[in-house]
Formats: C-alpha cells, sequence, structure tokens
C-alpha cells in the first residue's frame, strides 16, 4: 500500500501536508499560516496571535445547535533530532515519510507525529460532514520548548469549557493527569590554560544509546550518555589524578534523554586512563536495558589544544557525577507512576561559560522546590550559577467527569474493549489550561507513538485511524 492509500485519506494528507512544513519549536509560523489558510478554505473563523498560536472556530452541524461547545488541541510544534550522518535542514527542509507496512516514521529524522497527528485529526474533522457541536480547534507553539504558546495564550477567548487535547500517545488510554516541571540552567565558569607538557590528549564519545522523551521513558532505565560520559571521567579521572577536561558537550533537547557525549581532556598516564574506561565500560554493559545494546564507548588520540581547564577539571567532572538524574521517586496515589526526576539533558560551551541544563519533573510540588534545591546545591558547590525558568503546573489527577465517562463509554462502543483513565510523568499544555480555567474538563489522547522526540519516532498507521474514528464518535455524542 502507498501513502496515497492510506485511509482516512484527509488526515494522512493533512499529516503529510504539515510534514512538508519545516515547524522546529519556535519555527512555527508557516505551519500556523498553513492552518489558518486551511480553515478559511473550509469556511471558518481562524486567527494567529502573537504567539502564533492558532484558534479556529466552526459552527454547530445542523442538529448539535444546542449542545455545548467542545474544543479539540494540539500543538503545531515538533523536535528536531537526526542521526548522526543524516543531512536535513530543520529549517528548510521537509521531513521525509516513510511507510512500512503498518509503520510509519521519517529517513533518519524524527517523524513529528508529536504534534502532527493532533493538526491533521482536527483539519479533517473541520473538512468532513462529521456532525458536532460548535467546534474551537486550537494549535499552540513551542510547546516542546517550554509550553510557551499555551503560556501566552489569551484564554479567556474559549467558549468550551470541554476539551480534547490530542497530545499523548497510546490507544485505549485517557490521561488525565500530568506532571509538572522546571528547567534549571547550570552555568560554569571557564578559566583555560597551556597543555601540561608530556600529556596526551583524548577523546572520548559516547553514541548509539537509545535516548527517549525525558518524561515518558525515564523509568525504562536507559543510560543517559551525559551522565555515563561523567562516570567514565571519574573513573578515569581517579586512575589518573592529572586528567584535565577541555571540552564537554551532550545533548540536544531538555525535554530528551540525551544519546549522545562527547569530551576532550589531557592526561599523563593514558594506558591507565584506558584500562579504568574499559573496566568502567564492562560495568555499565551490565546495566544495559535491551534498547541501549548498542551503546559504543570510543577513546581515542584528539589534536591538541592550548586551552584546558585545571584547576577547573575536577569541579566539573564532580557536579556532572553529583546534579540529579533519573526517577527519584515514584507516585503515591497511581500505581506504578513516576512521581519525581530529572534528566541531565544539556552540557555545552557558551562564551566564557559552560550551559549545563537539567530538566525536572514532578506531579508534586514540592518535590519540584527539592529538585531545584538539589541542583542549586551541586551547582554552588562547584562555583557555578544557577536560574531555573519555563516552570509549569502538573494537572492534579480526577477520577472522574463527564469527558471521561464519554470517552470511556464510545471507546468500549467502537472496539468492544475496556479504555482505561490515567496519570502521566510527561508535562502537558493541560496543566496550563487548568491553571487559566479550572472550571475547564480535560482529557487528552493519542495514537500509538513509540520513540517520541528521536530519530526511532515510529507511528502505527491503523491507530491514527481509529483515533480519528473515535474522535468523531466522541464529537457526535458529546
Amino acid at each position: 500500500m502507498t501513502y496515497e492509500e492510506l485511509e482516512p485519506k484527509s488526515v494522512f494528507s493533512y499529516f503529510k501536508k504539515l510534514s512538508a512544513i519545516p515547524r522546529g519549536s519556535g519555527n512555527e509560523r508557516a505551519a500556523a499560516e498553513f492552518v489558518r489558510d486551511t480553515a478559511h478554505s473550509l469556511g471558518c473563523e481562524a486567527e494567529i496571535d502573537a504567539s502564533n498560536n492558532v484558534l479556529v472556530r466552526a459552527k454547530a452541524t445542523p442538529g448539535c445547535e444546542n449542545r455545548e461547545p467542545i474544543a479539540l488541541q494540539g500543538h503545531l510544534d515538533m523536535v528536531c533530532e537526526a542521526n548522526r550522518g543524516t543531512k536535513h535542514d530543520f529549517l528548510r527542509d521537509p521531513i521525509e515519510l516513510v511507510l512500512t507496512g503498518d509503520e510509519l516514521r521519517a529517513n533518519g529524522t524524527t517523524l513529528g507525529a508529536d504534534d502532527g497527528v493532533a493538526a491533521a485529526v482536527a483539519l479533517a474533522v473541520l473538512e468532513s460532514d462529521q456532525p458536532h457541536p460548535a467546534l474551537e480547534c486550537l494549535f499552540t507553539t513551542e510547546e516542546e520548548t517550554g509550553l510557551t504558546g499555551m503560556r501566552n495564550f489569551d484564554a479567556s477567548k474559549l467558549v468550551s469549557r470541554r476539551l480534547i487535547n490530542i497530545d499523548s500517545a497510546g490507544e485505549g488510554v485517557a490521561t488525565v493527569s500530568c506532571a509538572g516541571g522546571v528547567r534549571s540552567h547550570i552555568r560554569f565558569p571557564l578559566a583555560f590554560e597551556t597543555i601540561p607538557d608530556g600529556c596526551a590528549v583524548l577523546e572520548l564519545e559516547i553514541t548509539g544509546l537509545a535516548g527517549g522523551h525525558s518524561g515518558e521513558d525515564i523509568n525504562l532505565g536507559r543510560k543517559n550518555a551525559i551522565a555515563t560520559a561523567a562516570r567514565l571521567l571519574w573513573a578515569a579521572n581517579k586512575a589518573d589524578p592529572t586528567l584535565c577536561l577541555a571540552s564537554i558537550t551532550g545533548g540536544m533537547r531538555d525535554n530528551a534523554i540525551p544519546r549522545e557525549c562527547a569530551a576532550v581532556f589531557t592526561a599523563s598516564d593514558p594506558s591507565a586512563v584506558e584500562k579504568a574506561v574499559r573496566d568502567m565500560e564492562e560495568k555499565l554493559r551490565g546495566e544495559l536495558v535491551p534498547e541501549d545494546k548498542d551503546m559504543k564507548v570510543s577513546l581515542r588520540p584528539a589534536e591538541a589544544d592550548t586551552r584546558f581547564l585545571k584547576p577547573l577539571s575536577d569541579a566539573l567532572v564532580c557536579l556532572l557525577r553529583s546534579l540529579p538524574c533519573g526517577v527519584y521517586g515514584m507516585s503515591r496515589l497511581i500505581p506504578d507512576l513516576v512521581e519525581t526526576s530529572a534528566n541531565l539533558a544539556v552540557v555545552r560551551a557558551e562564551g566564557d561559560c559552560l550551559h549545563i541544563v537539567v530538566s525536572s519533573r514532578s506531579s508534586v510540588e514540592s518535590m519540584l522546590d527539592d529538585m531545584q534545591d538539589r541542583v542549586e546545591c551541586a551547582a554552588f558547590a562547584a562555583g557555578a550559577t544557577v536560574e531555573h525558568n519555563s516552570r509549569y503546573p502538573g494537572w492534579e489527577f480526577a477520577d472522574c467527569s463527564p469527558l471521561q465517562e464519554l470517552y470511556l463509554e464510545t471507546w468500549k462502543e467502537l472496539f468492544g474493549t475496556d479504555a482505561r483513565a490515567i496519570g502521566i510523568h510527561a508535562g502537558l499544555e493541560c496543566g496550563l489550561m487548568k491553571g487559566k480555567l479550572p472550571d475547564m474538563d480535560m482529557i487528552s489522547i493519542g495514537p500509538d507513538v513509540k520513540n517520541l522526540h528521536s530519530p526511532d519516532e515510529v507511528l502505527g498507521v491503523s491507530s491514527l485511524a481509529r483515533l480519528y474514528r473515535l474522535v468523531c464518535a466522541m464529537l457526535e455524542k458529546a
């Protein structure tokens, strides 16, 4: 089957059109104009605000005029990551779609199903003769880099007090709770010295890790490339205390578990460093989950540089080893749900400092405060500074609601199985929406999407078709 033969045609057509428009976070204007212009062509009202959010309004279909209005919502932006060796300009190039059986992925890059499916489903609904109450479709921006579009959206423009967010992954579940989060930006001062005489220059590189979403995949035991590099460097430093870092770079996005990291350093005893690194590598391999089986640890000579960090090198390695990373607590209310976590997300040189980003999440506000304190303590001990920003609230778990009931009932009628209402550890725009409109009844749903925020992202084709069928049925009954 070719892509053009996929059903429903309108859904997959809109997804392909959107995939042709570069729409990384902060670069959504063209996508917003596409949505607005499409809505206008379908006879709907549509407007773009100063943050490039698009709000579309459609009148109720005949016979549904007396029903309460309802909203569909998702975000236009996508995480932009590519495999090493893949040549792709996310500011200009379209996403190249690859269909294999029931799976849709991209050629070496993230697919953008997170959250292109929301726009595809909403526009397909607007194009169809599907019965629905008065409908508001909200397409937000910069969700992946701080929920910025939703933060800036004027919620007083919404008439609806029922909202279906289409930004979850997994069939048969409706998300009704999510974690809050905060980004901590650490700036470690750089002060370089001349390379010591008689020292070798080496490069340590970690590649081949699976990575994944820093919220939804944080409990899967996958290795963090930056934390792994820090662990190897600490082992090497103990074997050769003269070890001196020149640079370290890893991670690309605060909401993605880093898959790669590289560090350049000097050592007076390269053989001792080699042995320490390989001994630690063996231990690490005994800890790997299957998804990380392709991890590669490279240690090789590097080009000499005159700029090295001693005496700050030891403090930097200690800082990277001390920063919180991974799961820090499980929910006491919802079985198997992560309550609190941190992702050591990015490390890179910026001017005269090293910029380190830690992304913390928790469904408990006091624990989010605690994670900020942990980061501050580690940074303070290393002589670094910290700024916290982009903090957003969680969405409190609710046992039931009319929209939940509608979802559970409709799923059962369509597919003959029982669906569930769950909480997740990822952040959703629903938390900010709830803060703006406390009386909003919400659920978040989506198709089967795996390996979000990585080039291994894959969308279940038949799953997206079922999602569209579900949304249409819910709107008809709403």
